[in-house]
């Protein structure tokens, strides 16, 4: 029997979200049935799909833009979708490498629900997975609302266009050229358009389904350190009891096992924030531009599509700070309460070993972009005035 009794309710509330994203492109790091075979047989068609589809929406995209175009201007507004693409492509072969790592993180975060025994733990984890799920929920209405409408929309708005030689061109929704073959010819047509509007489902999946790993991750964090502080408190406060032994050794597991599961936590992710800090200060540029562009042209359409693309970029990157803030936060309350003990109600061998905990909590870990970037609002105000600059010199350079 688990030592929280609700354990099976609260676990399935806290994957539930989490497990529909990753197993709508293969990744969930956990079988759904006993035998290896069947997972083998359902998630590999899955994971061929998704590198078949990014791969088949990528390299038409560059094959237009290098084949094609010859105009900056015009190569500037199609390659933003084929760097999202890529992105989004490098983050899945990651978290497919990784698998077995997002699988221990996972089981980190499931021990630890079996194992509470305080109400009042699991009801302030409860409220840190209700703040993970919201913002999950709020990426992917962004997300998918701006896929939709850059999907749907803009070929909608842009309709057929009819050349003076009579020749009628359907919009795709993203650019594409095959060299040999005529993509405005059936089904060649059909076949271009089910692909890319099956890479952009894709696409926005795996954003929504890295996102919610580290709020996930981020969220139990945070309530793994509240219950860290509470430890604390009790050992002090309950200085006379006899088992001040076994309550100091409860502190120092419970020091350890958050602090490696930050790390764990931040070895997992630390290439994949990388990788959306830089793909995001690049898109936010390029959607800037886009804006520009088509506020010049007076297209109210793609202008509010572009609008809410650079709406979802902004918020997909400060929440990434947003996790990596709540974990400076909770580590520099973590020190001061360490330092705040009132030690000196301690018996004086007790009181020594307070020195080593105050030590490791004013040496806190922080969740990193590739192990040199800090994710913090300090790092989304940084990315935000890059991207200005860069969208600055683009406009100099291009005009």
């Amino acid at each position: 029997m688990f030592a929280n009794k609700y354990y099976e309710r609260d676990i399935e509330y806290v994957f539930a979200t989490n497990r529909f994203f990753f197993r709508l492109v293969g990744i969930w790091p956990f079988a759904s049935v006993n035998s290896f075979i069947p997972e083998l047989v359902k998630t590999v068609p899955l994971i061929l799909t998704c590198f078949v589809s990014l791969l088949g929406e990528i390299i038409p995209i560059m094959l237009y833009i290098f084949m094609v175009l010859t105009d900056v201007r015009l190569r500037l507004k199609v390659v933003g979708s084929a760097i999202f693409a890529i992105v989004e492509l490098i983050k899945y072969s990651y978290v497919l490498l990784y698998k077995d790592q997002v699988r221990n993180c996972l089981m980190l975060v499931d021990e630890d629900w079996r194992n509470i025994v305080s109400p009042s733990v699991r009801d302030s984890m409860i409220d840190r997975v209700r703040t993970g799920k919201r913002l999950i929920v709020i990426c992917a209405v962004l997300v998918y609302i701006t896929g939709l409408s850059t999907r749907l929309a803009m070929p909608l708005a842009v309709g057929k266009i009819v050349t003076p030689e009579n020749i009628t061109i359907r919009p795709l929704p993203c650019v594409a050229h095959l060299v040999i073959l005529d993509v405005q010819q059936t089904p060649i047509y059909e076949l271009m358009y089910f692909i890319q509007s099956l890479s952009g489902f894709i696409k926005y999946t795996i954003t929504v389904a890295t996102f919610g790993f580290v709020t996930v991750c981020g969220m139990h964090f945070c309530a793994q350190s509240e219950m860290l502080m509470q430890l604390m408190n009790n050992f002090v406060n309950e200085s006379r009891s006899e088992n001040l032994n076994k309550r100091l050794a409860t502190v120092v597991e419970h020091q350890i096992r958050i602090r490696n599961f930050l790390e764990l936590v931040q070895n997992v992710t630390q290439f994949t924030s990388l990788i959306e800090i830089v793909g995001s200060t690049i898109m936010i540029c390029f959607a800037g531009y886009y804006i520009i562009m088509e506020w010049e042209d007076n297209n109210i359409v793609r202008l509010c599509t572009y609008l809410s693309a650079l709406i979802m970029f902004c918020f997909n990157v400060f929440i990434y700070c947003y996790m990596g803030e709540q974990i400076i936060e909770q580590g520099e309350k973590i020190a001061l309460t360490a330092c705040t003990l009132e030690w000196y109600d301690l018996p004086d061998d007790k009181a020594r070993s307070i020195i080593l905990i105050i030590i490791m909590s004013n040496s806190p870990k922080k969740l990193q972009g590739g192990k040199f970037i800090d994710l913090s609002f300090r790092t989304f105000g940084n990315i935000v005035k890059m991207a200005v600059t860069y969208l600055n010199l683009l406009r100099s350079v291009v005009e």
